[in-house]
C-alpha cells in the first residue's frame, strides 16, 4: 500500500512537470516559419547587393567588374547555389558584396537570414 501511494505521487509529479515544460513562462508565441519567395524576397536583395551601383556593373551583363554570372536571371543564381559558390562567398567567406562596392558593402542580418532560408529551402523559383 505504501509503495502504491508513493508510485501515484511520483506519477502525478512526473505528469505535472511534463505539462509545465510544454508551456512558456513568458507567454511567448512561437514565430511562424516564413516561406521565402524568390520573386518577392530574394530578387530585390540580389538587385540591391549584386547588380552594382554608381557605374559599377557587377553580376549583370555586361559586367565591368569581372563578376562571374549574370544574376539578373534566376538560372545563373541557381547554378551558383547548386555548386555552392553562392553559399561559400555569401555565408562562409562573407565577402559579398565586396568592400569596394559603390553600393552597400554588407548584407543586413535580415537579408542574410532571408537568403539562408531560401537556399536551405531548395532555392526555388517561386
Amino acid at each position: 500500500m505504501k509503495y502504491s501511494v508513493l508510485y501515484a505521487v511520483l506519477l502525478f509529479l512526473a505528469a505535472f512537470c511534463y505539462l509545465q515544460s510544454c508551456t512558456s513562462d513568458k507567454g511567448e508565441v512561437p514565430k511562424p516559419v516564413k516561406t521565402v519567395s524568390y520573386q518577392t524576397d530574394v530578387k530585390p536583395i540580389i538587385q540591391t547587393y549584386c547588380y552594382g551601383q554608381g557605374g559599377q556593373n557587377c553580376h549583370v551583363t555586361p559586367s565591368n567588374q569581372g563578376a562571374p554570372g549574370d544574376f539578373s536571371t534566376y538560372a545563373a543564381i541557381k547554378e551558383k547555389v547548386d555548386n555552392n559558390t553562392f553559399q561559400s562567398r555569401v555565408f562562409n567567406l562573407k565577402d559579398m558584396p565586396p568592400t569596394y562596392s559603390n553600393g552597400p558593402t554588407a548584407l543586413t542580418a535580415e537579408d542574410l537570414e532571408t537568403l539562408k532560408a531560401w537556399v536551405n529551402d531548395g532555392a526555388q523559383d517561386n
